[in-house]
């Protein structure tokens, strides 16, 4: 089964490819258009055009257009709908400014997908209609020298700190589709602004594609997404313009816990590997923005104990959210938004916080792990930490090959990166051990 997602820009794009087979099958998106089954509700260009008064390139705006499709057309089309229910495959028709540049883009951006998502990705461009856009920086007085990724999580706010505290003028990244996501990037960010003020630009974006009766909710590809807009941002501020991805290592390497959690449990969002892709991706349109993982050898407990401004830090902990499932709540009785705390996400959290000698400034959790293991399915997770621990802890396979199990990495960081793994592992391994 191939899904045919057919990017159109424009209310007079009305482009369809011809397509053969009974197990194909056409996903329209249109950006800026069209009828409410296809339409893309999002305002991405326009919105960063209009705050900055700057001009994306064509380079730009193309890999913009490209993430967003990719993003979109992985929610809106269920993995269960494949042979395998796991792995689809895509092509995206995509109309381009670049055409000549996507000759080796389109590979690279393809295996970087492949990587990302578990599914097989094809691109087939065509030209874009109208004049490829030179770009125009902005020239606004007082703009940000760095963008960063405020995803409403911890790192992230780790991440925000450092810059702010150091002087910086941060320009903020969010996206969001709805849900309880938006809340804690907005608490996150106000309560920065309440700190640092005119230093904080807010640059949170609504991307929702059409609403199909069945999709999927993994969102494995969010990460493509994010990174589209944080580049078209930073570009918009000029090419010298960093964009900053706040993540520790362990999250970053994700190696399954163990040999059946490779799949949905095991996502590769910022994983090393992924990231090189798109920087081949970045220089094969001629994007100059770099990206930049400061923290990919740093385990999470290490972000929070070493950040830059510790008090500004821990009044902001609480508001952030870490869980992978945080609608859960509202089933317990509890507040919508509660963290579950026996999510792989919530457990890493706790561990880190305990390791940062933080837990006063944390949030509260629908079950305390640390004082009454949970059963049935919701100990899924903290069973495979014990699984993975153990198989540490006898030393059945090597900490350098342990960390290639969920994907290449460059040779030159192996023992950085082995080292990192060690220390997060062991910060969840002491947390539960002083709760058991």
């Amino acid at each position: 089964m191939k899904w045919h997602v057919v990017c159109r820009i424009g209310e007079g794009d009305s482009y369809t490819p011809e397509i053969e087979g009974d197990d194909e099958y056409l996903l329209p998106l249109h950006f800026s258009g069209g009828a409410a089954d296809t339409r893309v509700r999002e305002s991405a260009v326009g919105h960063i055009e209009e705050t900055y008064s700057a001009t994306l390139s064509g380079g730009v705006q193309d890999f913009l257009y490209s993430s967003m499709s990719a993003y979109v057309a992985d929610l809106c089309v269920p993995r269960r709908a494949s042979q395998d229910r796991w792995s689809r495959s895509f092509v995206i028709h995509l109309p381009v400014f670049e055409l000549q540049r996507w000759a080796a883009a389109a590979p690279h951006l393809c295996e970087a997908l492949r990587f990302l998502t578990g599914d097989e990705w094809e691109i087939q461009v065509r030209a874009r209609v109208g004049e490829t856009p030179d770009a125009s920086p902005s020239d606004q007085d007082g703009l940000p020298s760095a963008v960063s990724l405020l995803s409403g999580g911890v790192d992230s706010l780790v991440g925000a700190v450092d810059l702010l505290s150091r002087g910086s003028a941060v320009a903020f990244v969010s996206h969001h589709g709805g849900g309880l996501t938006p809340k804690f990037q907005n608490d996150t960010f106000r309560a920065l602004q309440q700190h640092f003020d005119e230093r904080c630009h807010e640059n949170q974006f609504y991307i929702v594609g059409p609403q199909l009766d069945d999709g999927e909710s993994s969102m494995r590809s969010r990460s493509i997404l994010f990174i589209g807009l944080g580049v078209a941002v930073a570009s918009a501020l000029g090419s010298e313009i960093p964009l900053f991805i706040p993540e520790n290592g362990l999250i970053s390497l994700n190696i399954p816990l163990t040999s059946s959690r490779s799949g949905s449990s095991s996502t590769r969002t910022t994983h090393p590997h992924f990231i090189a892709g798109v920087r081949t991706v970045l220089a094969d349109l001629s994007i100059a923005n770099g990206i930049v993982m400061p923290y990919r050898h740093k385990t999470k407990g290490e972000m929070l104990s070493e950040c830059a401004n510790a008090d500004v830090l821990d009044s902001i902990l609480a508001l952030t959210m870490s869980c992978s499932h945080p609608e859960v709540a509202r089933w317990s009785g509890n507040t919508p938004g509660t963290h579950c705390g026996y999510c792989v996400p919530c457990i890493i959290r706790r561990a880190a916080v305990c390791a940062a000698g933080m837990e006063a400034s944390d949030t509260e959790y629908t079950i305390d792990v640390a004082v009454n293991r949970p059963t049935g399915a919701r100990s899924r997770d903290i069973r495979a930490f014990d699984m993975a621990l153990r198989r540490e802890a006898e030393g059945m396979v090597p900490t350098f090959l342990r960390i290639l199990e969920s994907g290449p990495l460059p040779p030159e960081e192996i023992t950085e990166f082995a080292s990192v793994y060690e220390r997060g592992m062991a910060e969840v391994s002491a947390f539960l051990d002083n709760g058991a």
